[in-house]
């Protein structure tokens, strides 16, 4: 039996949902709350290990469902070979480039303004608080970094500013710092 894409795909799923269940049991023993009705040292890893284990067992299971596809490149013997040799010669040619068209100079760019724009969000918590900040963050990047039209990265920061409070400041009730504003 040879270890084709689709059985690798599936044992490194069954792997990570293993390793999920492994983590949600773990956490378990911690304590998912507390007897005050807090959120307890457990609660974390068990809820990632049960969505672990959840998305990990679909993509196996998805996996297992779909139909494996013949190349045709396969099929055709010679030409498949020539086809790959000359893929091989594309990629030595550029070799740093990734998927998106960037160089690992533009990504090492991007990590390091990235790295700086984190810095400034962590020195702004005690000013704006958690959520602003985090929020002015994650705008930034959308916008300066990955370059995003400007009206669809405020959407989706405001969602995720808003799931985050509404996750951890109003259901979970933590206390989240709100700065020197006070205003969220």
């Amino acid at each position: 039996m040879t270890l084709t894409p689709r059985i690798a795909r599936v044992a490194f799923s069954a792997a990570l949902a293993l390793l999920g269940i492994a983590a949600a049991i773990g956490g378990w023993g911690y304590g998912v709350t507390q007897d005050n009705g807090q959120v307890g040292a457990g609660f974390l890893p068990v809820a990632l290990g049960v969505i672990m284990a959840l998305l990990a067992g679909a993509d196996a299971v998805m996996a297992l469902l779909q139909r494996e596809e013949r190349r045709a490149v396969d099929e055709l013997g010679t030409l498949g070979s020539e086809v790959d040799a000359a893929a091989i010669d594309h990629v030595e040619e550029s070799p740093d480039i990734d998927a998106l068209g960037r160089s690992q100079r533009q990504r090492n760019r991007m990590l390091a303004i990235v790295g700086g724009m984190l810095l400034v969000a962590l020195l702004l918590v005690p000013l704006l608080g958690l959520l602003l900040s985090l929020g002015l963050l994650m705008l930034a990047v959308a916008i300066a970094v990955e370059r995003r039209p400007v009206v669809s990265s405020v959407i989706i920061t405001v969602i995720a500013v808003g799931a985050f409070h509404i996750i951890f400041g109003l259901l979970l009730r933590v206390p989240l710092p709100t700065g020197l504003i006070g205003f969220i």
